[in-house]
């Protein structure tokens, strides 16, 4: 893994200079992984490879992983970490059994290593192999995805970051009686090349972003002490999800609310009305629902690993678990112009619920 790690540890304010490293430090480590790097080119040197050796199939993936994270308390930055990982990996069937092999080095004689060493893993599964795995035919894809939003985080300075969360961090600050606050800010990017013998090529470049914070409020005199953290979860949007959502309002107000916590009534035991958060059942449906309809577990191929499902091919059609207002449609996918299974809420607001 090629790793690029910066870490800023802080006992005083921003004035102490926190703010100091360019954004264009990090774009400059993660351009260098790529330098004269043609994924079209290593993949085809994969391929050609995987064909010469005699495969059924071969797959590569050429990955490559950044993660930025800020953390602070009150005026104070606390830690500023950037990593970066980098490399490929490939697939091959041989025989009717799956081989792999991965390597950071990503290079045509790597590749072409590389390639050789899933072969012969290939081969050697193959001799344990009871059922032969056979491949469906599908037609080759070319496209290239990103996800939705609007600024790239990455392409935002440390110093804009940081200021964010000290802004933040004022906020919640001034409702008297809050004793500290924490707040951060996470940034992740995923780029991804995918190459086969099917004649694909897809290219993926998936962001998100995740700002958050924790107000604490202490009562000293009753050695009590109360929390709210933020709300709003993490997104694959962009910065502009900093600038967008009332994170200045919602601290001030989370602020308010730990303190009001010192002095609330405890819950008596009884029986309530409960009123629960979507957030809940968005974990309900992902769970129950999202790894139920996952194919590898309806096919019983995870059974070793991450369990079965109930949802067997046979109850297709047939089989009713949830509320009528309920189904499960068929969408038109962007790429392959065919059917692409979500779970869609009827009624009001038709909100989207994609499962898993």
């Amino acid at each position: 893994m090629q790793t690029t790690r910066r870490v800023f540890l802080k006992t005083t304010s921003l004035a102490c200079g926190a703010a100091s490293l360019p954004s264009r430090v990090f774009a400059a480590d993660a351009a260098a992984a790529t330098t004269a790097l043609d994924e079209n080119q290593v993949a085809d040197i994969a391929i050609s490879r995987a064909k010469k050796l005699g495969v059924t199939y071969a797959d590569i993936r050429i990955n490559r992983y950044r993660n930025e994270s800020i953390f602070t308390r009150e005026e104070r930055v606390l830690n500023v970490s950037r990593t970066q990982s980098f490399g490929f990996g490939v697939r091959v069937l041989v025989k009717g059994a799956w081989g792999f092999a991965a390597s950071h080095i990503v290079t045509p004689e790597s590749v072409r290593r590389v390639t050789g060493q899933a072969v012969d893993i290939a081969r050697a599964n193959s001799v344990y192999q009871r059922k032969p795995v056979k491949m469906t035919p599908a037609p080759g894809i070319k496209a290239t995805w990103k996800s939705a939003y609007d600024k790239d985080p990455f392409d935002v300075s440390i110093d804009d970051k940081i200021q964010f969360l000290l802004r933040l961090n004022e906020a919640a600050m001034k409702a008297k009686g809050v004793s500290f606050v924490n707040s951060a800010v996470t940034f992740q990017n995923e780029e991804k090349f995918y190459a086969s013998t099917d004649g694909s090529r897809i290219e993926q470049y998936i962001i998100r972003s995740h700002p958050s914070f924790t107000v604490t409020a202490v009562n000293r005199s009753a050695g009590d002490f109360q929390t709210r953290s933020s709300l709003a979860g993490p997104k694959s949007i962009g910065y502009e999800y900093l600038e967008t959502y009332p994170w200045l309002k919602e601290a001030g107000q989370a602020g308010e609310e730990a303190v009001a916590k010192l002095s609330a009534t405890p819950v008596a035991p009884d029986k309530y009305d409960l009123v629960i958060h979507p957030s809940n059942l968005w974990l309900t449906i992902h769970e129950s629902v999202g790894h139920s309809t996952e194919l590898d577990r309806a096919l019983l191929w995870e059974a070793d690993y991450a369990g079965t499902s109930f949802l067997t091919p046979d109850k297709t059609g047939t089989l009713q678990f949830g509320s009528k207002d309920l189904q499960f449609l068929r969408r038109p996918h962007p790429a392959r112009g065919t059917g692409d299974g979500r779970l869609r809420r009827r009624g009001r607001g038709g909100t989207a619920l994609a499962p898993g």
